[in-house]
């Protein structure tokens, strides 16, 4: 199979992913063997009652009939099959909903632990919004295809073999003109059912961009109003709306106005059945009651038939859904799960070595978008790509246990995916990175990342209290140890003056905390896990000069013995690491002590001068 375009992974047709999702509904197969008897039974009330009326219809007409015929017991009869029929319709209702939002309970259960196990390279070429929608929406929308499965696709079904056997029973002809009826009225709606899918295709598409909108600026709300962009992004917003009703209203009218058409050309099987069946009881050829048994097959079949309508729309649109529901449960997981053991214990200080590394960050889209108008097209964000080629271009270095190493280069050099690859939030491109001389590849890649303390660039903290941010990686860590490392990083103080101290819930993001605060929050957290190797991507950006001092001295010792890479731009910081790396361009062109690099006058010289003189001025000279 070719590789899939940059533009678009390969399309999945809607039996497949409609297909997919029926084992779901195998994991209770006690609940859908209850639904489905259930359901068989009313069925067969429903085409015995025909038979009831028929032949008391016949035996009342027949006056020469010599033999009794009581016509309380049909009455009786009837009406206990009816009473039946409803209160077993009042226990499949309640069996049937359970089994259907268990089954999509599963469903988005599978979703969700799909999107935590794709990779970052999947994470970015996919928008938040996309992916909400179909976690939500989408499922959603496949609760009325799990009814189908469990109702109306097995009512149709059984109910129109049923009813054209007992017609035929009747009387062959008759049950030819009704098949003659039936099968280009289901040959008609399918062929409408095929053009329709695609444009059920294109409204999903359509309500996920509406939905990034809504995602993107619920989420930069204040950047919205720090601009005054409110009106322009309203604008934004009623454009999508509108791009999705048009297709929204395109796709009902085409399936509401060819419906009728379907209907009518089965509709024609009643006048010609009481013409050919009424002929037959003049000519004594065919009981009067079996006529009437038919015609009332026939209005049943008439209903079915405008079920099947309304199946096909349901089906139509829960394809739909289904095809972007697949395209997430599917999603091939590029990383693959070692099983070599991750030592434990920070007296075991890591090594790193880096062999002939070269990584180019994807940029194939995660998921499919039908995106065919200008419009639409023209607004669509396409992946995100590195300003160059290579963001790694055959980097090779070795760190030994317990050293510190500071990366440090202009922006976009490739600092932060060195950090990156290490936990392998990445795979490279081609190379090798190594700890204690293992490929990481053979590493079990849970014990891997519990043995790395990373703190991002950007901090995030979750809507929870202080104390399950910090144990967020060591849920089972004590309330002692967690002050312990809140202290270290100098955050116990501010925790306490929190109006519940470190059970206090802090906004979402950590939206109510500074961002100096936020910062030694996500330090603490790093080192409640005790790591093997601390990863820092400039994680001192956002606090001041004074604070990034008391972090760095209280860190030193809780480093110690630890092997510790750390992008910074701070003359305090790189000037005490063991080894520098300077990187440009993704290449690395300089490595050595702050002393070497600096008598050398190449690159660090000038990054240093231009970028951390300042910081070291009046307290700190160039030696």
């Amino acid at each position: 199979m070719p590789p899939a375009s940059p533009q678009s992974p390969p399309t999945v047709s809607v039996l497949r992913s409609l297909a997919s999702l029926l084992p779901f509904l195998r994991r209770r197969p006690g609940w859908v063997a209850a639904s489905l008897g259930l359901l068989l039974i009313n069925i067969a009330i429903e085409l015995s009652l025909p038979q009831i009326l028929g032949n008391a219809i016949t035996r009342l007409g027949d006056v020469a009939n010599s033999e009794p015929f009581s016509l309380r017991e049909a009455v009786v009869l009837f009406l206990s099959l009816v009473v039946l029929r409803t209160l077993i319709g009042m226990i499949l209702g309640p069996v049937r909903n359970a089994t259907v939002q268990r089954t999509l309970g599963d469903v988005r259960a599978a979703v969700y632990d799909a999107l935590q196990r794709q990779t970052f390279g999947w994470h970015d070429n996919v928008r938040t919004g996309e992916l909400i929608s179909r976690a939500s929406t989408d499922i959603g929308r496949l609760q009325e295809f799990f009814f189908v499965c469990l109702l109306f696709a097995v009512d149709v079904v059984a109910g129109l073999i049923g009813t054209v056997w007992l017609v035929f029973a009747a009387s062959a002809l008759l049950g030819w003109i009704t098949l003659a009826a039936m099968v280009p009225t289901v040959f008609a709606l399918g062929f409408f059912a095929v053009r329709l899918q695609p444009r059920w295709r294109k409204v999903h598409d359509r309500h996920s961009a509406m939905s990034t909108v809504i995602q993107e600026n619920i989420a930069g709300v204040r950047v919205v109003k720090a601009f005054a962009r409110e009106p322009a992004e309203l604008a934004k917003f009623q454009a999508k709306k509108v791009a999705f009703l048009t297709e929204l209203t395109s796709a009902v009218n085409y399936w509401a106005a060819r419906v009728p058409f379907a209907q009518f050309i089965f509709g024609l099987s009643v006048p010609v059945v009481l013409w050919a069946g009424g002929r037959q009881v003049l000519a004594g050829t065919l009981p009067l009651g079996d006529l009437a048994k038919v015609v009332f097959y026939l209005l049943g079949l008439g209903n079915r038939i405008g079920v099947i309508g309304q199946i096909t729309t349901i089906v139509q649109n829960a394809g739909a859904s289904a095809q972007r529901v697949y395209e997430i449960l599917h999603a091939p997981v590029e990383l693959r799960n070692g099983h070599r053991t991750w030592p434990r214990g920070a007296h075991r200080a890591a090594s790193i070595r880096f062999e002939s590394v070269t990584f180019r960050y994807p940029r194939v889209p995660s998921l499919r978008l039908d995106n065919d108008d200008q419009e639409t097209a023209a607004t669509t964000p396409l992946p995100p790509k590195a300003s160059r080629s290579l963001a790694l271009d055959d980097v090779s270095f070795e760190v030994t246990p317990g050293q510190t190493v500071a990366l440090v280069g202009p922006t976009a050099s490739g600092k932060s995916t060195v950090l990156a690859l290490i936990p392998r939030f990445y795979e490279p491109t081609s190379g090798r990175v190594l700890v204690d001389d293992c490929d990481l590849r053979e590493f079990d890649l849970d014990q891997l990342r519990r043995g790395i303390g990373m703190v991002f660039q950007e901090t995030f903290l979750f809507s929870a209290s202080v104390a399950e941010n910090l144990a967020f990686g060591r849920p089972d860590a004590s309330r002692e140890d967690i002050v312990k490392v809140a202290q270290a990083a100098r955050a116990d103080e501010f925790i306490r003056a929190l109006p519940r101290g470190y059970d206090t819930i802090i906004g979402e993001r950590g939206i109510s905390l500074s961002g100096g605060q936020r910062q030694r929050l996500a330090i603490a957290r790093a080192l409640l896990g005790d790591p093997r190797i601390i990863l820092l991507d400039d994680a001192t950006s956002a606090v001041d000069p004074k604070t990034e001092r008391e972090i760095r001295e209280a860190t030193l010792e809780l480093c110690r013995g630890r092997t510790t890479l750390v992008v910074a731009q701070r003359a305090a910081t790189v000037r005490r690491a063991d080894l520098i790396l300077v990187f440009t361009e993704g290449r690395l062109v300089e490595r050595g002590t702050h002393d070497q690099l600096l008598a050398r006058g190449g690159l660090y010289y000038s990054l240093f001068r231009t970028q951390l003189m300042e910081e070291a001025h009046g307290s700190e000279t160039i030696h």
